[in-house]
């Protein structure tokens, strides 16, 4: 299967994400499993899908903009920045110093979206 590029979703507006939190604080007291329906279809969900579609949803409901990205992805330099929320030089220096692998594909560096993860994860325990 071919690895898509990350996306992007921005922050929904505050009307928007307050009626979304408060659908789910609707689904949350509801004992019936996750569903999908389109159209006519509906998708029993398996429970790590209705587990990342619950966090998904409850991070647009917090008005939080959202990344999604295989974790097989590799990201560009720009895209890794923004992704940990630094500047580009900066996670270069990261990526020099051994605290961040990069991977290369000719002279450009590429990295890990789970490595991504991995950095901002153990940059938040070490500001813990």
């Amino acid at each position: 299967m071919a690895i898509q590029a990350p996306h992007t979703a921005p922050a929904l507006d505050a009307e928007q994400a307050a009626e979304l939190q408060n659908a789910l604080s609707r689904v949350a007291t509801s004992a019936d499993a996750l569903t999908l329906q389109v159209g006519d279809a509906i998708i029993a969900l398996p429970a790590s899908v209705r587990d990342a579609i619950g966090d998904l949803l409850q991070r647009f409901a917090a008005g939080d903009s959202v990344v999604i990205g295989s974790v097989e992805a590799l990201l560009t330099t720009s895209q890794a920045a923004d992704m940990i929320g630094i500047s580009h030089t900066y996670l270069l220096r990261l990526a020099d110093a051994g605290k961040l692998p990069v991977q290369y594909r000719g002279t450009h560096r590429r990295f890990a979206v789970a490595d991504v993860v991995a950095y901002l994860e153990s940059a938040g325990h070490a500001r813990s």
